[in-house]
């Protein structure tokens, strides 16, 4: 049996503090190894989360582009506005909310929010296209999902100590995590 992951880590993180990060002379040789030992232990702290991070996204992204084709509909929209709103109805099909997503590999759960994120950032291109009331309807979805969506970007490299209010930031695993499940959107 092997040490696990977050071991590896640690004694990579120890090694840089308390063997390299002593013996250099350099200044700036000094400032990069601690940049390297401060970036493996964020990496220590957040290793086991990654994958749940990334079906979260996987779920809010899923549920917003849901919501998205609900509020645009169909009528008086462009081709430009139709053709991204097809686009959104193929991954959908092709990855539909409820799928099996967690048994698949990192990279093709990765590669579907990246296709996610690029098809809501063509929505947003487009919505200056869109009629006022549905262009304020998509504001409305807009606003808590990026709202939250910066939330967990700041909670998850907290650990990191770049953000000034950090401190006031939750923890990822509360944001994350609700009674020690993963907080999808099903209630699972």
């Amino acid at each position: 049996m092997g040490p696990e992951f977050a071991q590896f880590l640690s004694g990579m993180r120890k090694t840089m503090e308390q063997v390299v990060l002593p013996n250099l002379s350099d200044r700036f040789a000094q400032e990069q190894a601690g940049i390297v030992a401060a970036t493996l232990g964020f990496l220590e702290q957040v290793h086991d989360k990654v994958f749940h991070y990334e079906l979260l996204e996987n779920d809010r992204y899923k549920l917003l582009l849901g919501q998205v084709l609900e509020v645009l509909g169909t009528d008086g929209l462009g081709d430009e506005v139709v053709v991204a709103m097809d686009a959104v109805r193929a991954h959908r099909a092709a990855d539909p909310p409820g799928s099996e997503v967690h048994l698949r590999p990192y990279h093709d759960l990765r590669a579907s929010n990246e296709t996610m994120k690029e098809q809501l950032c063509e929505l947003i291109r487009l919505q200056p296209r869109l009629p006022d009331r549905v262009r304020k309807a998509f504001d409305e979805l807009l606003r808590p999902f990026f709202h939250d969506l910066q939330l967990r970007e700041r909670s998850w490299v907290k650990p990191l100590g770049f953000d000034a209010s950090g401190a006031d930031l939750p923890e990822i695993d509360e944001l994350l995590y609700s009674g020690g499940r993963l907080r999808l959107s099903d209630g699972s």
